[in-house]
């Protein structure tokens, strides 16, 4: 029996491709930028937008792919029946620096209408929390998130 466990952990496996990972946790962070945009029970376009920004900004990816893990993470987000998959991978996959970051993106998300919802408030803090993200650093995020941010 130690045997085979020992063997599982040693053994890479044959079935995961070489880049699940990352596409795992481009999909986790897709998925909770489109459950943001949707929170306040009205999707605009200004949210839509500030959630491709989001993943462009986080990871690098051009318009085209941002749009395409936009797509992915709303079909995600229809079948989430708790925040627990996509939060693990997310913590699995960010330092708490990066973790920041993405709530900075979901506090910009937020306010992308030009106004705080509650139950956006709500959600923010909540995967905040979830995200061992201290509220001193959640606050100061959303703080940074209200500036508007330089045009590049």
């Amino acid at each position: 029996m130690f045997k085979a466990l020992k063997r599982l952990f040693e053994e890479p496996d044959p079935g995961r491709a070489p880049g699940a990972e990352p596409r795992a946790l481009y999909l986790a962070v897709a998925t909770l930028l489109h459950e943001s945009t949707r929170v306040d029970l009205e999707s605009r376009p200004a949210e839509q937008a500030a959630a491709a920004r989001a993943l462009a900004a986080l990871f690098g990816l051009p318009p085209g792919e941002c749009e395409q893990l936009l797509a992915e993470g709303r079909q995600r987000a229809q079948q989430l029946t708790s925040y627990f998959r996509p939060v693990s991978v997310i913590k699995r996959g960010f330092s708490l620096d990066q973790r920041i970051r993405f709530v900075e993106h979901l506090w910009r998300i937020a306010y992308a209408d030009g106004k705080l919802d509650p139950y956006e408030d709500h959600f923010v803090r909540k995967i905040a929390h979830l995200l061992y993200v201290p509220n001193t650093q959640c606050m100061v995020a959303r703080s940074r998130a209200q500036k508007p941010s330089p045009k590049a």
